[in-house]
């Protein structure tokens, strides 16, 4: 009897421990420039997320590469954990550290010109679970995006 109990709960036990899926990226928000400078500058954003996880998560430990009409523009990471409500969308701040060299002055010149498109790349991964278990998830989004100050 006991045997049989413990096959029918297998299956509620793989589905309770099922691997979460990882964030839909929706875009940016409340674009700023943090600290200007000639050789460097830090920009802050918050990006926004879906989670289409049926249960809250928490995202910890992460770091993504963004590139900007294919250059790379910077790298940011995560070094604290953030919970993640369930099918509902938040924001991450984000800050970025931008070299200003040919890269940066590419974008600028780009919405210079009265176009407030860019592509963004993003190429990374993040640790994201629950109850203490933890995978890392890649991170890759490519598209256009609109930029505002």
């Amino acid at each position: 009897m006991r045997k049989l109990v413990w096959w029918m709960l297998l299956p509620l036990l793989a589905v309770a421990c099922a691997k979460p899926t990882g964030f839909n990226y929706l875009g940016v928000k409340n674009f700023k420039v943090v600290k200007f400078g000639l050789k460097e500058s830090t920009v802050g954003a918050d990006a926004e997320f879906y989670n289409p996880n049926k249960y809250p998560v928490t995202m910890k430990g992460g770091s993504v590469d963004v590139y900007v009409n294919d250059n790379f523009f910077g790298k940011t990471s995560l070094d604290s954990s953030i919970q993640v409500p369930k099918k509902d969308t938040f924001l991450l701040p984000v800050v970025l550290k931008v070299d200003m060299t040919s890269t940066a002055m590419q974008v600028i010149q780009t919405l210079a010109t009265g176009s407030d498109s860019v592509k963004i790349k993003l190429d990374g991964s993040a640790k994201i679970g629950r109850s203490g278990i933890f995978i890392n998830y890649p991170i890759r989004y490519e598209g256009m995006q609109k930029i505002r100050f």
